[in-house]
């Protein structure tokens, strides 16, 4: 049975708002009910069981005594909020995880959503590249009324930490799916007729578990069904390389093209970066990883 939240009565400032005071915001309200109050009035701050990014207290970065990460950076609201009550949410989720698998996820979130807006929040300037990109704090701050709308701020805020509460849940949802394939990798790993080859049923996360399983680092390729085709992708290392490319003859080939240069009739694409090639069943898609296997490595 599901715990039953605390309630929380919770403060931050109001006027324009940013990703960090609004991502703190989303993490409280999955852990509690919360009472939310916008404002700069330390009389109605000192009232309240949680005040972050206003009123100089345990969760307000903005004094001279600012906290920093191992790494060097700086700790901006959304952080210090993750620091003291991520752990706590994950629980509250999820009872069943065990302190790696709790500690394994909060570094995810922190690193992943955390402290980006963390360091943006506190002037590092991480979002400069030379292909504009669009990320949490930059899309959190459109939703501040424009100079020439009427929309209520708090009603603004609000939608933000919405957003916000959805991104986090996905992330969340997306470590715990997999959490929840390792079994079914596993089975698939110790199945395997091949060794380069990990088939697997149905598709699940496999490559970060696999990893860890694979030590001999045998598995080049993995076979996966689709809703309608099957597709042979290759392995990646943690750096996201390739361990092995699908032979440079297929790149960017489609159906009577593939199928001329492979023999696999029912052949439909392979991808021009060549990790990924689809067949319409599970037997030309054997074949396929076969003549991958087989074809020297090739640069």
């Amino acid at each position: 049975m599901k715990r039953q939240k605390k309630f929380k009565r919770i403060g931050t400032h109001n006027g324009k708002f940013h990703a960090d005071e609004v991502i703190a915001t989303a993490i409280l309200k999955e852990l509690f009910e919360v009472e939310l109050t916008r404002t700069r009035d330390e009389k109605v701050l000192k009232e309240l069981d949680i005040v972050y990014d206003v009123g100089g207290g345990k969760f307000d970065h903005h004094g001279i005594n600012k906290r920093y990460r191992e790494n060097g950076t700086p700790y901006a609201a959304c952080g210090l909020i993750w620091e003291e009550f991520g752990k706590d949410l994950l629980k509250l989720k999820r009872e069943s995880l065990n302190n790696e698998e709790i500690q394994s996820i909060f570094d995810y979130i922190d690193k992943s959503i955390i402290e980006g807006a963390d360091a943006l929040d506190n002037g590092i300037w991480i979002d400069k590249t030379e292909i504009p990109l669009l990320h949490i704090s930059s899309i959190i701050e459109k939703f501040n009324p424009l100079w020439n709308s009427n929309k209520d701020e708090n009603e603004a805020f609000n939608e933000a930490v919405e957003l916000a509460r959805t991104i986090l849940n996905n992330a969340i949802e997306h470590k715990f799916s997999v959490l929840d394939a390792k079994e079914h990798v596993l089975k698939a790993y110790k199945n395997r007729t091949i060794p380069e080859l990990l088939v697997l049923d149905r598709y699940c996360p496999y490559n970060s578990y696999l990893r860890e399983i694979d030590t001999k680092e045998e598995v080049l390729y993995t076979i996966y069904p689709r809703e309608d085709s099957y597709a042979l992708q290759s392995i990646r290392d943690e750096n996201k390389i390739d361990k092995k490319k699908l032979p440079k003859a297929w790149a960017g080939l489609r159906g009577e093209e593939l199928a001329a240069v492979t023999g696999v009739q029912d052949a439909i694409f392979c991808h021009t970066g060549r990790f990924i090639a689809i067949t319409g069943t599970k037997e030309g898609i054997m074949k396929l990883a076969k003549i991958a296997i087989e074809t020297p490595k090739e640069e």
